[in-house]
């Protein structure tokens, strides 16, 4: 708005510059074409003219040339202002902006709290689960323990085993031994007072045969072997011929 003031100032100027040289050049050219009465003409009343105007010129000049440094000045400030005007507005419209986003924030934060509190839960169950690891963890390490326990028990019962099928075949081979040296001697010592009592029968079978009657044996203490342990000899040739006398 003030550069077109300053250019209309500026056009003004040169058009009335041009319009005095045009007087001027006019003034200069032309040729009298009558006689004119010169006694009453003033000559100098062309040069106060244009002096008069001269003066208003340089006074126009000089204000066009101040209004047009106020209008910078004025232009300046407006700038400013405008650029400040601006960055207020701007500043408005990101308040703006940003309240109109508040309902949107708020809508965010509360599904953020719904996702940690579903984080939360999660975290409990994980937890919970943790400890039921450990707990299941103890349990298989009892058992591993235990499993460990038995095998080394069912090692330990096999050595046993093993050792006292050894000690019963060993026992079982020395009672067998035991036993077929006490059937021998029980043997040698049958057939002994079998032949103790052969002879013994056949001194009391010649007595008899002389004397007609049974000598009495003396009483021992000692019981004698019963029926059963008494084995008699397959010749019974003398049987049979004391039956016959």
């Amino acid at each position: 708005m003030f550069g077109t003031l300053r250019d209309k100032f500026q056009s003004m100027q040169e058009g009335l510059s041009a319009s005095i040289r045009g007087l001027t050049l006019a003034e200069a050219s032309a040729k009298p074409k009558k006689l004119v009465n010169t006694r009453n003409v003033n000559y100098d009343a062309g040069a106060d003219m244009l002096h008069h105007f001269q003066m208003e010129w340089n006074t126009l000049h000089e204000l066009a040339e101040e209004n047009a440094q106020k209008a910078q000045e004025a232009d300046a400030l407006i700038a400013t202002i405008h650029e400040k005007l601006e960055l207020q507005w701007n500043s408005i419209a990101t308040l703006n902006s940003t309240l109109a986003s508040i309902p949107k924030i708020n809508n965010t934060i509360q599904e953020l709290m719904d996702q940690i509190g579903s984080l939360q839960e999660m975290f409990e169950e994980v937890d919970n689960a943790v400890f039921e690891l450990e707990d299941l963890q103890e349990i298989l390490d009892l058992q591993s323990s235990q499993l460990d326990h038995r095998f080394q028990l069912a090692l330990y019962k096999e050595k046993k085993l093993s050792e006292l099928k050894h000690v019963r075949e060993k026992l079982a081979s020395e009672h067998a031994e035991k036993v077929l040296r006490h059937e021998r001697e029980q043997e040698k010592l049958l057939r002994e007072r079998q032949e103790t009592f052969e002879e013994a029968f056949k001194e009391e079978l010649n007595e008899y045969k002389k004397t007609g009657s049974v000598p009495k044996t003396p009483s021992n203490s000692q019981k004698g072997p019963s029926l059963e342990e008494i084995v008699l000899d397959s010749d019974s040739a003398d049987y049979d011929e004391f039956l016959k006398e």
